[in-house]
């Protein structure tokens, strides 16, 4: 199904607009910007399906907030609707940005309306993920081919969102290809195509 033919049968349900509310210099480059945005619906119920589809998300269900890095950017979506973003070049880049996390949201909703709420111990298990989890996986032969000094710094930077499963070569082996599915559905659970 169609971005767009999902978004029109769910019409009543997705985010139309995400609006930027106040834009200031951001702290770690004064050259660029950060700015707070509010989407038109609350995002309580869709936070936890992107925590789970966002391989570097982090979570608090305290504080009904989700935070991840995108390329460059931080960005924390709140429950209420309010969304954070850093280390934005200029507004036309802001806009590019907001309209990418509208229709990222959207399809989180999509899914929520489509397979409903998903289950905690997921939540859970993935909150519980470690380095150590996805090493005991991982090749463990320290062949340096994904950049890094060991197996285990790999597992830590793709926990991270600093390396992909891409970066490790042996894992698309016929030999450890199993195991790359595995680590793929501990990082990312949920896939929001």
């Amino acid at each position: 199904m169609s971005e767009d033919l999902a978004e029109l049968l769910f019409a009543d349900v997705i985010v139309r607009k995400i609006e930027i509310k106040e834009i200031s210099p951001c702290t770690a480059d004064p050259e660029r910007i950060k700015f707070l945005a509010q989407a038109d619906k609350p995002l309580e119920d869709v936070l936890p399906i992107l925590y789970l589809a966002i391989p570097n998300a982090k979570y608090s269900e305290k504080l009904g907030a989700l935070s991840y890095m995108h390329q460059q950017h931080l960005i924390t979506i709140f429950a209420n609707g309010r969304i954070s973003m850093t280390y934005v070049k200029d507004r036309n880049e802001a806009n590019q940005l907001v309209e990418k996390l509208r229709r990222l949201i959207n399809r989180a909703i999509i899914y929520l309306k489509t397979y409903g709420k998903p289950n905690p111990e997921t939540v859970q298990a993935k909150k519980e993920l470690t380095p150590i989890k996805i090493y005991e996986l991982l090749p463990k032969t320290n062949c340096k081919m994904c950049g890094e000094q060991s197996c285990f710094a790999f597992a830590a930077k793709l926990l991270n969102g600093e390396k992909t499963l891409q970066d490790c070569q042996l894992l698309d082996s016929k030999e450890y290809n199993a195991f790359k599915f595995q680590i793929e559905r501990m990082i990312s659970p949920i896939k929001l195509k």
